[in-house]
């Protein structure tokens, strides 16, 4: 076998040959460590490999972003403050991604305001009624921009220039009406939870808690006040049913009584007829006898005089029968009561 001998400057010689029957493998040298002859390409070629694959990828994943499509530049002007918006956040129209926020810059003329530079597909019906704003993506936090057509305003005007690129002109969104509010929110929230703690407090407590006591001692009582009140109820229907009879009562009294008081009314008749009577044969005896006036005044006078007193007398009698029945019906039904002698103690 061949075997040969390497000097190094400042090292002793070292003998290298090959071992016999294991071809391509390295004789130890004088200090007894192995030597590779051939370096390991293959893992540095696999490396680079790797490498160029993750650059032709990140390549195609670009490219394939882009969707193929091409892209215009516009000026966005947006007041206040724009946190939650960021390079690369979609620009929708009605919804549909149509670009993305391609730079944020702080306006040099107007620092209150923010300069949003989006790329957006040129085939979107850009025009002069156009208005962009802001919107939340769920409840992430995060913002987009949308575009919309405004109702009302004219559509066929060129779009303003703005330093490099035409301006879609913004509108108030609901993130910023929300921004506007929160104060106002914040301030009702802080009344909301002043008022709740009054509510609960330890007095308003105590109070509830006596309310709710009495609500169970009423609950409580509550069977013995149905049963009272079912009793009344009972005393109410038997006083109606009193009542109905005493009404029966007086309407058989009064069918009862209904002939004697036609009889007492046909004897007033009666008397009344009587009198007239008598009246008349007075009226007929001086018409008829003026000329035996002078006898009658002589022999009659008495009887006349007698005839008319007794005539009075009927009369005023008639006259108190009937303020009596007046004041009293009753008594045609009932006798009047007897009048008692006062003893003298």
């Amino acid at each position: 076998m061949a075997s040969w001998s390497t000097g190094t400057p400042g090292s002793a010689n070292t003998s290298t040959g090959l071992v016999p029957g294991r071809p391509g493998v390295d004789v130890e040298g004088d200090a007894g460590y192995p030597m590779e002859k051939d370096a390991n390409y293959v893992a540095v070629g696999a490396f680079i490999i790797v490498v160029v694959a993750m650059a032709v990828g990140f390549v195609l994943w670009y490219s394939g972003a882009r969707d193929g499509r091409d892209y215009g530049l516009y000026e966005i002007y947006f007041t206040g403050s724009v946190s939650g918006l960021d390079r690369g956040s979609p620009v929708r129209y009605l919804g549909v991604d149509v670009g993305r926020v391609r730079q944020l810059v702080i306006d040099r003329e107007n620092p209150g305001r923010v300069k949003v530079i989006a790329e957006i597909d040129e085939s979107t019906p850009i025009s002069s009624a156009t208005r962009a704003s802001l919107h939340l993506q769920g409840v992430t936090g995060l913002l987009y921009v949308n575009l919309r057509e405004s109702v009302g305003v004219p559509s066929g005007e060129p779009l303003p220039r703005g330093e490099r690129y035409p301006v879609i002109e913004s509108a108030v969104s609901d993130f910023d009406v929300l921004l506007a509010s929160l104060p106002e929110l914040v301030g009702r929230a802080s009344t909301v939870l002043e008022r709740l703690g009054e509510l609960v407090s330890e007095r308003n407590v105590a109070s509830i808690t006596d309310s709710i006591g009495s609500l169970q001692r009423a609950t409580a009582a509550l069977p013995e006040t149905t049963r009272a009140i079912a009793l009344l109820i009972e005393e109410v229907r038997a006083t109606v049913g009193e009542i109905e009879g005493a009404a029966a009562s007086v309407r058989s009294i009064a069918t009862d009584a209904q002939p004697q008081l036609s009889a007492t009314l046909a004897h007033l008749a009666q008397g009344a007829d009587s009198l007239a009577a008598a009246a008349g044969r007075i009226e007929r005896l001086a018409e008829r006898s003026e000329v035996q006036l002078g006898h009658f005044g002589e022999t009659g006078l008495f009887e006349m005089e007698r005839l008319v007193r007794e005539t009075r007398a009927a009369a005023r009698e008639f006259r108190e029968l009937s303020r009596s029945l007046k004041e009293n019906p009753s008594q045609i039904l009932y006798e009047p009561p007897r009048a008692g002698v006062e003893i003298a103690p």
